[in-house]
């Protein structure tokens, strides 16, 4: 039996994926890949679907679990091609992307805008580029052409669903000709190539942007008066800094040194504390000195789809700095130094955060100082508790009310999920969820009770040791 769970189905093939990655730098593939039977497909900057063809019926979820509206035009032209050809049963993995700029390859942060204006729905596109079982059965081949052969046969002829684009190469100085012509020439955001070996290699150029240097740890013994890492932040429209990154690599030891005097007098306090990989707290410093640094991705999720975190900072000459909030950004894979740019200077121009945007899409989300913002209110608190021969298990359930939604940065009612078990080799597992609705969330909460403690015979086993509590609070 067919498993129809297609939103945690989406989610976990995401987690799966991304696991067999390898990320390479252009102007290195030929020192990192093996192999020499490749398969190249262009890297298309869109969203990964997971597309489920269920008894000629199409849906589509992204690799949040988050279903795509069906009456899109590229899901009914893909209905379409699979019932042609008789196919009944089917999950694809797929990138959806949108050609709505005029010049330039698409972009992802293109897609949502795609997809909330009618009048731009003809403009979103799917790409297959994995079949993940077909009739009910995994697809398992032993090279990915097989698979590639089978989407091109189904999906050629497509208009607006087409297999991404794939040419052959057989050997690594194929794979950097083809490099040059897609990415370096023609734009594209990278390579995703494909061997008789199990890894799969992303391969994609190098990007540089300018930021500000706000912190600095030092090294040890013998490297006691150098620096060994920079902190690093870009800015926002707001004038408020966005720290990003980190990195200590592409610095010689003179050039520590030097970074190292030209810092030493700009300490100034900070209530904000980032350490390094030895858990080494960054000294703090005034935003002065501009650096270019370079990456190889910039990515704004994890592999299991959670929204990567950046810290905004507010800095005051004589305060130093203090913590804004946390927001959705940006983390860089391979960061590198490249040099100080004295021609720039710590301001919303030279060191803007659309460096970063125009690389990978987030929302620049308005910043509102802690300080600021109403307290909650905790409407539900349920606790249930099972002991039995020395075992312990407990579920506990939360609710409030932000009142901070008003923000734009809060939903309004959040669901904390607490589940301890002493016979599990994972003792803690949390979960979160958050509505708009006062009604949904609620519902939300009675269903994950009736789902977890009340299955299985469990409700006459467990004691409710305390029911719904509603008083201000400061989550």
């Amino acid at each position: 039996m067919m498993n129809n769970d297609f939103p945690n189905i989406a989610k976990e093939y995401k987690r799966t994926i991304a696991g067999r990655f390898m990320l390479v730098e252009g102007a290195k593939l030929k020192d990192k890949l093996s192999g020499e039977d490749f398969l190249v497909t262009k890297k298309m900057d869109g969203i990964m679907l997971v597309v489920f063809v269920r008894d000629g019926e199409v849906s589509a979820y992204t690799s949040h679990g988050n279903a795509v509206p069906g009456k899109l035009p590229c899901l009914q032209e893909l209905k379409h091609i699979v019932n042609q050809g008789g196919i009944s049963n089917m999950t694809l993995g797929a990138e959806l992307y949108a050609t709505i700029r005029d010049s330039g390859r698409e972009r992802v942060c293109d897609v949502a805008k795609a997809i909330a204006h009618q009048e731009m729905h003809n403009k979103l596109h799917i790409a297959p580029f994995d079949i993940i079982d077909f009739e009910g059965e995994p697809c398992e081949v032993t090279h990915y052409k097989e698979k590639w052969t089978k989407l091109h046969r189904w999906f050629n002829a497509g208009t607006l669903v087409r297999q991404v684009d794939a040419t052959a190469a057989s050997g690594r100085n194929e794979v950097e000709k083809i490099f040059n012509e897609w990415v370096i020439e023609g734009g594209a955001e990278g390579l995703v190539v494909h061997s008789e070996q199990p890894i799969i290699y992303k391969v994609k150029p190098r990007h540089t942007i300018d930021a500000v240097v706000i912190g600095y740890t030092v090294g040890e013994d013998a490297h006691a008066e150098m620096m060994r890492d920079m902190l690093l932040a870009v800015m926002r429209p707001d004038g408020i800094l966005q720290q990003f990154a980190s990195t200590g690599t592409g610095l010689t030891e003179d050039m520590r040194r030097e970074f190292y005097a030209m810092l030493q007098n700009d300490k100034v306090e900070s209530e904000y504390v980032e350490t390094d990989s030895r858990n080494v707290a960054f000294q703090m410093v005034r935003p002065k000195v501009v650096v270019e640094i370079s990456g190889i991705d910039f990515v704004t999720e994890n592999a299991a789809g959670e929204p990567k975190q950046n810290m905004l900072l507010r800095y005051d000459q004589e305060q130093g700095y203090s913590v804004v909030m946390k927001t959705s950004g940006a983390v860089v894979h391979s960061p590198v130094f490249e040099r100080i740019r004295n021609d720039k200077s710590c301001n919303t121009t030279d060191i803007r955060i659309k460096q970063l945007t125009d690389l990978c899409s987030f929302s620049v989300k308005r910043a509102v100082a802690k300080e600021s913002l109403p307290n909650s209110i905790r409407m539900l608190r349920r606790v249930f508790v099972k002991q039995a021969a020395g075992k312990i298990m407990i579920q506990k359930y939360v609710v409030w009310k932000t009142n901070k939604e008003s923000t734009g940065v809060y939903p309004a009612y959040v669901l904390h999920i607490t589940d301890y078990s002493s016979t599990r080799q994972e003792l803690l597992k949390r979960d979160i969820r958050v509505s708009d609705s006062k009604q949904q969330i609620m519902d939300m909460c009675q269903e994950m009770i009736d789902n977890n403690v009340k299955k299985v015979g469990r409700k006459s086993e467990y004691e409710q040791i305390s029911h719904t509590v509603i008083r201000i609070c400061k989550a």
